[in-house]
């Protein structure tokens, strides 16, 4: 698809439109994971069995990314982007009135299409509308808009659910979604060539089957009740991954043209983003419990330390990606790396002895980390994309799925293990028994933060 590219005033609605998307996305995985205890007193369901509203969001969101991608190039980004954020909003709706747990589970499924639906379309919206010299720019507004989302969340949430109910953590997308709505449609120029949408549905399916059975295995291996689901998962998983190699290798048009993956350059990157998100899960999943269980915060204080992090990326990730616009991508991508190895080994050295100033500093390099991601090693991936820069863009997301399921599971192993809390609530292991394994997991998200640093150093910028 040749590049359109916006006025000013439209590009400025363009970017509003992507900002809302990924701040939606943000709100609503943090958000709902504050209300899942609510949901399962109020439709009678376990804590475990209530998980499936954030599983099954996951799931449905990282199997479809790659489809709805494929999707864009054939009948515009306008079209994807504005009906995911119809799906997304009339799907909230119907997840804030379900009055079973069912109701809410096939509502939640809805969503996550639309959710899809964003995902691969709000980067494209960068490779299609906005100059090579301002990708890095646009990109970053994705990374700030999902940062502001993740870190309000909790905080948001928690003000819900005790104020009001658990289901405005679903219906507060709704005034949000009417007005980015007509936004979306108004500032992207329909696509130059219309086509019949081309799909490769055995591509399609297959993906989407291993996507969804390796994102639900991930999500579950800390649960050793679900252990025997787990492991049939991981058994669809290779075995659908396996089937979509070979319908992709003898499709004509296929979903996914594999040979990105000889470039080692596009490898390298995409690692990258995986490994950046592994290396993140460990603060985003442990550092909240940290602070409550070591340090003494309540989950009020702790949620306002959250949210100095994503205070850093917004104030920091447009003026670092218009840098590397103009310097180049290397040094940026080598820095991420950096930093979020310098933020992880300073957890580990002052675990023990942590307060809340020294909290308070090591927010700051947590959050000018994601600053270094989002624009520079994004746009670093579509460089090295060749021909296929709007799937590279799309992917971009689907590196940070992947890392986030893969860094949750590796954290919740590594920290149970060290903490010797098997079988223990995590908000129930003692002080030490806590420090014990956050530390050992925050060392392993060190050991990836440092590929990263090696990655991004051996490869040149395209």
């Amino acid at each position: 698809m040749a590049e359109t590219l916006l006025d000013r005033r439209h590009t400025a609605l363009m970017l509003a439109a992507m900002f809302v998307a990924t701040l939606m996305d943000g709100l609503d995985s943090s958000i709902v994971s504050v209300a899942l205890p609510n949901i399962g007193m109020d439709l009678g369901v376990d804590t475990g069995t209530a998980s499936w509203v954030s599983i099954i969001y996951m799931m449905v969101l990282a199997g479809l990314i790659i489809p709805f991608a494929r999707i864009c190039a054939n009948i515009g980004v306008r079209a994807v982007l504005t009906l995911g954020f119809v799906i997304f909003t009339v799907s909230s709706f119907f997840c804030g009135i379900s009055d079973t747990f069912a109701m809410l589970i096939a509502a939640r499924g809805v969503q996550g299409i639309g959710a899809a639906m964003l995902a691969a379309a709000g980067p494209i919206c960068c490779t299609e509308h906005l100059p090579r010299s301002r990708l890095a720019f646009g990109l970053a507004v994705l990374t700030i808009g999902s940062s502001i989302g993740y870190a309000l969340g909790p905080a948001v949430g928690g003000v819900i659910v005790e104020l009001i109910s658990w289901n405005w953590v679903f219906l507060i997308n709704i005034p949000i979604g009417l007005i980015v709505i007509p936004i979306s449609f108004l500032a992207i120029p329909p696509a130059n060539e219309r086509r019949k949408i081309d799909l490769d549905i055995m591509g399609t399916v297959t993906l989407f089957v291993a996507m969804s059975c390796g994102i639900f295995a991930l999500e579950t291996i800390a649960y050793p009740d679900l252990l025997p689901f787990t492991i049939a998962a991981a058994v669809i998983f290779a075995v659908f991954t396996v089937l979509f190699i070979i319908c992709e290798t003898r499709h004509p048009a296929p979903l996914l043209k594999l040979s990105m993956f000889r470039n080692f350059g596009f490898t390298s990157v995409f690692l990258c983003l995986m490994f950046v998100n592994v290396s993140y899960m460990t603060v985003i999943y442990l550092v909240p419990f940290y602070g409550e269980i070591v340090v003494g915060l309540t989950p009020m204080e702790m949620g306002a330390f959250l949210f100095v992090p994503a205070l850093i990326t917004a104030l920091t990730g447009m003026p670092v990606s218009n840098m590397s616009d103009r310097w180049g991508r290397r040094p940026f991508a080598v820095m991420a790396g950096l930093i979020t190895a310098a933020t992880l080994i300073m957890y580990v050295i002052l675990a023990d002895t942590m307060d809340l100033v020294t909290l308070f500093i090591i927010m700051i390099p947590q959050g000018l980390g994601w600053a270094f991601v989002g624009g520079p090693m994004a746009s670093r991936l579509v460089e090295h994309a060749g021909e296929e820069r709007d799937m590279a863009a799309s992917m971009t997301n689907e590196a940070y799925y992947i890392g986030g399921a893969l860094g949750l599971a590796i954290s919740a192993m590594v920290f149970t293990l060290f903490s010797k809390s098997e079988g223990v609530d995590i908000a129930d292991v003692t002080p030490a028994a806590f420090v014990d394994g956050f530390v050992a997991a925050c060392v392993v998200g060190a050991v990836f933060a440092v590929a990263i640093v090696i990655l991004s150093f051996v490869l040149r910028d395209d």
